[in-house]
């Protein structure tokens, strides 16, 4: 920069503070009352719930007060929802971090009768690792070594978030970068996956210390009986699971769903048919690097863990899949409101569209969390 450039910088004005208004009070009012009733549900299943069978082992393993143990799991939840919010953020501006946050809970934790989770307090690992894989989605792009950490430790606390490791790689493949450096994208891929192996080993390592190598083995084969031969549940078993998950009957379900997953698609295909500044290379990589690289490892984590579930032949939906359930999923409300927030802008017909969605959307996600607040009281 020249030094007249650089005077024309500094004689330039500061941008105007936008001035505050009605919705910027609608907006703290509306996240207000959704971090109390976050905490309501929180402090009540912290309080209230009975200790499950997934929740005893454990216990059993790091020989911990259950109150204790619920209550160590509190700022992982915040941090959960402040990185749902920031990424939800970053994709539509702030209506839609809220609804990513507020679609946290809009899950059934307890559709599974045989092993429920009773709230974020009953789901140690599972919930510690699902926070610490948000944040690792939120500092991806800017910070991609913290992010490999973050999610190595994740894959100490709950296994199956060790599924997330490739779709960080793939995102940070994608990530665009100066034409003509592919030795600097593997030195950069190489030096994610180190990252993440330390504290993931050191997590094994540490286990197997507290348990001994007959325990770490028990422990480690809750794990590797997927690739063990086993009964598959049929699809069709698998979808009926899935729905009876979400609060609703299966057609209101499915309803729900359709939109969400229109609305949401229209949100994504937004990013690819934009075309980015300073694109290269070929047709096919342009595209795909206009996706942001948190949303690539988010997505992609729901695809292996679908799959992984897919083929696992459980009936238990919940407790294996809580990381990507409660890390990823909630994205997909932010991918829908971006999507009717561009509708919006098209014609009437379809702003209308976008109005009667919205409106549907926010009064289903927050029947289900009220669904969940009411359900934080009975045991």
């Amino acid at each position: 920069m020249s030094l007249v450039t650089r005077a024309r910088a500094v004689a330039l004005p500061a941008a105007p503070r936008r001035p505050s208004g009605p919705m910027d009070v609608v907006f703290i009012a509306a996240v207000s009352v959704l971090l109390a009733v976050h905490l309501t549900i929180f402090l009540a299943v912290l309080t209230l719930a009975p200790v499950t069978a997934s929740e005893a082992r454990s216990l059993a393993l790091v020989q911990l007060p259950v109150e204790v143990a619920r209550i160590l799991v509190l700022p992982f939840h915040g941090l959960l929802l402040a990185s749902l919010f920031v990424l939800g953020r970053r994709a539509a501006g702030r209506w839609a971090g809220f609804g990513a946050m507020l679609a946290v809970l809009a899950l059934d934790l307890r559709a599974d009768p045989l092993d429920p989770v009773y709230g974020p307090p009953t789901a140690e690992g599972g919930w510690i690792a699902a926070a610490l894989l948000a944040a690792g989605f939120a500092v991806l792009s800017r910070r991609p070594l913290l992010a490999a950490v973050l999610a190595g430790f994740a894959s100490g606390f709950f296994a199956v978030a060790a599924l997330a490791l490739p779709g960080f790689l793939i995102a940070l493949a994608l990530t665009p970068r100066p034409a003509g450096e592919p030795a600097m994208r593997l030195r950069a891929l190489a030096a994610f996956a180190g990252a993440w192996a330390a504290p993931a080993a050191l997590m094994q390592l540490l286990w197997s210390a507290r348990l001994g190598p007959a325990g770490w083995a028990e422990r480690a084969s809750e794990f590797t009986a997927e690739f063990q031969p086993h009964p598959v549940l049929p699809w069709l078993e698998q979808m009926r699971v899935l729905f009876a998950a979400w609060h609703f009957d299966a057609l209101l379900t499915v309803t729900l769903a359709s939109f969400l997953f229109l609305a949401a698609g229209t949100g994504v295909v937004r990013y690819f048919v934009v075309p980015r500044e300073g694109e290269h290379g070929p047709a096919l990589l342009r595209v795909l690097q206009r996706f942001p690289a948190e949303l690539w490892a988010a997505g992609l984590l729901i695809v292996f863990c679908s799959a992984w579930w897919g083929l696992s032949g459980s009936t238990t939906l919940v407790m294996p899949n809580l990381p990507g359930l409660a890390a990823a999923t909630p994205l997909i409300t932010a991918m829908a409101y971006r999507g009717a927030k561009w509708l919006l802008t098209v014609n009437r017909f379809w702003a209308l569209c976008a109005v009667l969605y919205l409106t549907g959307l926010i009064l289903a996600r927050t029947t289900q969390l009220l669904f969940t607040l009411v359900s934080a009281f009975r045991y």
